[in-house]
């Protein structure tokens, strides 16, 4: 393809053979339609005269877009968008970075192949050396024994020294949301009544929604903040951000009873309804380009003018966690409305990105993109299991089984971790390294936990173990980062609430119990809902009696309440435990 006057490569075994054939380095462009300084440097550098030639003559030029390919993203980003990196033709490094201006990659790319071609023995051995000790670090050890909480707590201190406490957020600028931080400050309050840990969720909700990263015309928020203050945005508006944002703000608003959390949720569910949603096509868009001059303006002067543009791609976990927030939202908000949009868009995906045999794919527009990418898998397996909460339907906890079956058969490595993508025959450069990240193994490790508890499956509490005990050792040198895995190990090792409802699927009675759980902030809860027609066998096997109902259980662990007949007696019962009344 032709971007910027420049014939780009897609990244593929063509562009490899070329860089062999002619014995020069490849040119690994990585940017996003939503990246402000990519667009700069396509329309400066790559237009230059000067690096076309340049181009032409040294290197191999290859494309690659970090929302479509962020397993090439993973291994290869230099620091940030657009990553502008020199490679071997066998996909080692030789040297890179962001943005470059003209004649700084003039410079560079002229310094670069000279160098390479000078040296190309020594730097064939050098490579080698830094793959096998790659290699080495990125498989993570067989701890074996256990994990305990002192790993979250851990995690949770670094959240806790990070926090601005004039400004609300974490550190200096530029400031990211940081929402498994907060999320986890969250859960710590509910479980302590610890007031530190709800100054920090507060303050940085409200500075949030004040500041300039939320957009007070339109709704929704910015991607991250360039100053400390939360005062200047950078403007790209992304699907990803806004699940995470409406999730927790809902959180926090049903903690707090903050007007401005709700009233924060729903303008982002505006946004997102009105810009980031296609009724017609009934999924969740990317993002929205970044452009100061038409954010500036009011909401009725936008009117007048080009929106900027919207991928309109289907990215499959970022339509997962909106799924999950529109749920949320749909019982906290009572909007019904918001819930059969989410069960619309997780019915398309798993019509058009599972299979059985390839798994998830990572994105959809025209056809399948990318299968077995981990966030996709263990996402969209969340959502599933919320959709089965939400309706209390078994296909849907049977869809989201189907699809960690698939991540556990396809995805372990020998230490117990998950791989980020399935190994691959002929992959190229980086791609046949495996990578076990951090954050992505919390949020399968999250999955498995609750679909252990939904469906009394020990093995899969086995294999979050198994996670969650062989990068241990990773989390320290995360930071704050490492606050969802701190969760996960949180939720595999404190007991759950566990709510049981018995009744015939359709019975009023049991949607309005279902409405009170799901109304009220229970972390690490479960709701299993069991029809007396077809579940015999497990009210047998959790010694519930099958009739009469419709009835709730209240349960920690083995310990259960006495059996609720409606919704008011169910909303007692969990406000007694919440407020100490109910212990067990």
């Amino acid at each position: 393809m032709s971007v910027s006057g420049i014939q780009w490569l897609p990244w593929g075994a063509d562009a490899f053979e070329q860089a062999h054939k002619r014995n020069v380095p490849i040119l690994l462009s990585i940017g996003a339609v939503w990246c402000h300084w990519c667009h700069v440097m396509d329309q400066t550098t790559y237009l230059d005269a000067r690096v076309a030639k340049l181009v032409g003559q040294l290197v191999i030029p290859v494309r690659v877009d970090n929302d479509q390919r962020p397993d090439i993203n993973a291994r290869y980003n230099m620091g940030g968008w657009p990553t502008t990196a020199f490679l071997t033709p066998d996909g080692e490094v030789l040297a890179g970075g962001t943005y470059m201006a003209p004649d700084n990659f003039v410079s560079a790319i002229q310094q670069i192949s000279d160098y390479y071609q000078a040296n190309k023995s020594e730097i064939a051995n050098r490579a080698a050396q830094m793959k096998a000790q790659r290699l080495l670090l990125r498989q993570p050890e067989r701890t074996g024994g256990d994990i305990s909480l002192s790993v979250a707590d851990s995690v949770y201190q670094q959240v806790a020294a990070s926090y601005d406490e004039h400004y609300g957020g974490f550190g200096a600028e530029p400031k990211f949301p940081q929402v498994d931080a907060l999320e986890l400050a969250l859960e710590r309050h509910s479980r302590t009544r610890d007031q530190t840990a709800w100054g920090i969720v507060g303050k940085t909700l409200r500075s949030m929604a004040k500041g300039g990263m939320y957009d007070h015309e339109m709704g929704g928020f910015f991607r991250y903040s360039t100053t400390r203050d939360w005062s200047v945005p950078h403007f790209e508006k992304m699907l990803e951000d806004n699940a995470r944002l409406l999730s927790v703000y809902l959180q926090a608003f049903q903690v707090g009873g903050e007007p401005l959390f709700r009233e924060t949720a729903e303008g982002i569910i505006d946004y997102v309804s009105s810009t980031l949603y296609s009724e017609a096509e009934g999924y969740f868009y990317g993002s929205q380009d970044a452009d100061e001059r038409y954010y500036s303006r009011t909401r009725a002067e936008r009117a007048q003018v080009k929106a900027p543009f919207v991928d309109t791609v289907a990215y499959t976990a970022w339509n997962a966690m909106m799924v999950r927030s529109y749920l949320k939202a749909g019982f906290i908000l009572e909007r019904p409305e918001l819930m059969r949009v989410a069960l619309g868009a997780l019915e398309l995906l798993w019509q058009r990105c599972w299979t059985q045999d390839k798994g998830v794919c990572q994105h959809w527009r025209d056809e399948a993109h990318l299968p077995g990418w981990l966030p996709a898998q263990s996402w969209a397996a969340l959502a599933c299991l919320d959709a089965y909460e939400a309706t209390g339907e078994p296909e849907w906890l049977e869809r989201g089984r189907s699809m960690l079956d698939w991540m556990l058969d396809n995805l372990t490595t020998p230490s117990g971790a998950l791989r980020d993508m399935p190994e691959a025959e002929n992959a190229l450069g980086r791609l046949a390294e495996p990578e076990t990240p951090l954050v992505e193994n919390g949020v399968a490790a999250e999955a498995l936990i609750r679909a252990g508890r939904l469906t009394g499956r020990g093995d899969y509490r086995q294999k979050a173990t198994a996670i969650l005990v062989a990068l241990q050792g990773e989390s320290p040198h995360w930071g704050i980062g490492a606050a969802g895995y701190a969760r996960a190990v949180e939720h595999l090792l404190l007991e759950p609430l566990q709510v049981v409802m018995v009744g015939k699927s359709g019975h009023p009675e049991l949607a309005a119990m279902r409405q009170v759980v799901w109304q009220r902030y229970l972390p690490n809860r479960v709701l299993l809902t069991l029809d007396p027609d077809r579940e015999q066998a497990g009210l047998r096997d959790l010694e519930f009696p099958t009739s009469p109902w419709p009835r709730a259980y209240v349960c920690v662990g083995s310990r259960c309440l006495a059996p609720t007949a409606s919704a008011q007696e169910l909303e007692s019962t969990l406000a007694g435990l919440a407020t100490g009344g109910g212990a067990l």
